[in-house]
């Protein structure tokens, strides 16, 4: 594989996420992660291991905020990542590519859970990174997506395929800026 995509794990399971990054590293395989609340609130030096070989990093304000302070995606992006989303539920997020600040406000949808749309945002940008090469793209794809899942019960359902993806991005707008970060 070219790519891993790491989410929360404990126990001898992170122990082993921990070994596998260490490989995957050594092999030139990518590492896309999205740490748990419980993860972050346990501080950098907990995930350091996977953190210093993740190329995308996922994860929500709140979580980004437990693990730096301020200047979040800088200092995220010193702590390994090449690329830091980070997610704010209804209000804006951003993303960072160690050249532009990418900053999106999500549609306003009818939600009916939340559950999954940190997950369904995370995997669809990493697929559209692998499919495109393309942040904004890849962004579009996640915004979609994730919008899609919260208007639904439960955490897989209404993940979309490619077809309906494409078909949903373009016939939208999507409120994006991108800005060189200083």
């Amino acid at each position: 594989t070219r790519w891993f995509y790491f989410s929360s794990m404990s126990g001898d399971s992170f122990e082993s996420q921990k070994r596998i990054a260490e490989i995957a590293e050594n092999k030139g395989i990518k590492i896309a992660y999205n740490p748990s609340s419980y993860q972050a609130r346990k501080g950098v030096d907990y995930i350091k291991a996977i953190l210093k070989r993740t190329f995308v990093l996922c994860l929500n304000n709140e979580e980004a905020r437990m693990l730096v302070k301020e200047n979040l995606h800088k200092n995220l992006c010193k702590l390994g990542p090449q690329i830091v989303c980070i997610t704010n539920g209804d209000k804006e997020g951003s993303i960072y590519d160690g050249e532009y600040l990418y900053r999106y406000w999500p549609n306003k949808v009818k939600l009916r859970e939340a559950t999954g749309a940190g997950d369904a945002f995370g995997s669809s940008f990493v697929a559209g990174l692998l499919k495109f090469n393309d942040v904004e793209v890849a962004l579009k794809m996640a915004i979609v997506n994730s919008e899609s899942v919260i208007q639904q019960i439960g955490a897989q359902n209404g993940l979309l395929n490619w077809k309906e993806m494409k078909r949903i991005i373009s016939s939208n707008k999507f409120k994006i800026k991108r800005e060189v970060l200083k």
